[in-house]
């Protein structure tokens, strides 16, 4: 037997150590000593791939090991802004029928007669050619009140809305002068004096129809889209 005071070899049924004197018989002496060592605390490091989104780290206050759950967020996909939106609403604003008709009767028929034989003198002219043009192109104005038709354009983008308006949009230039140059000069004084005659021969029975054809004169003239 070991003397746990000063390491001394005793016999086994000794009682005290034949060197310091301990007593055997305290019981302190034989305890086995026992050291309670604590398991070391594990910490695991995980790294998580990078996810190009919204992400938010929540972490559970319970007890024991730390669990991280990654939330993901994702916005909603925006709405695709709208396009150009273009109405076009034909301008009909002007007098009836009737009074036009009546218009035409009293005042139009003979205001046109001159305004036509002007127009004319001026297309002769050359140099007042332009102005002859534009008073053909007005001769249903003249003779029948006839409203100039205009288009509305209503274009809404990027939630600001703009509104114009004018003339329908006329064929390009150079179409309508070589149509005018080649047709257009003399097949129109055939198409107003059609119309004169109908007027004349039928005693006023083919006004409906020369009514229609003074309407259509500035497209007999120069492709104009009155």
């Amino acid at each position: 037997m070991r003397c746990t005071n000063c390491d001394y070899l005793n016999p086994d049924d000794a009682r005290r150590c034949a060197n310091c004197g301990s007593d055997f018989t305290d019981v302190s002496q034989h305890a086995p000593v026992q050291a309670a060592s604590a398991a070391p605390a594990t910490i695991r490091l995980t790294s998580a791939p990078v996810i190009p989104q919204t992400t938010a780290a929540v972490a559970a206050p319970v007890a024991g090991p730390v669990q991280t759950v990654n939330v993901i967020v994702q916005a909603p996909a925006a709405a695709p802004a709208p396009g150009p939106t273009i109405i076009l609403a034909q301008n009909a604003a002007g007098p009836g029928c009737l009074v036009r008709a009546l218009y035409f009767c009293f005042i139009g028929l003979w205001l046109g007669f001159f305004w036509t034989g002007i127009a004319w003198l001026l297309l002769v002219s050359i140099i007042g050619l332009p102005l002859g043009l534009l008073m053909l192109n007005r001769i249903p104005q003249v003779m029948t009140l006839k409203p100039v038709r205009t288009v509305m354009q209503v274009v809404s983008d990027g939630g600001v809305t703009v509104v114009s308006q004018g003339r329908v949009a006329q064929h390009p230039f150079w179409l309508r002068a070589i149509y005018f140059i080649a047709v257009g000069w003399w097949f129109s004084a055939f198409w107003l004096s059609v119309a004169w005659g109908l007027i004349g021969i039928t005693l006023g029975l083919g006004l409906p129809i020369a009514f229609w054809m003074f309407d259509r004169t500035p497209a007999i003239v120069t492709l104009d889209r009155s």
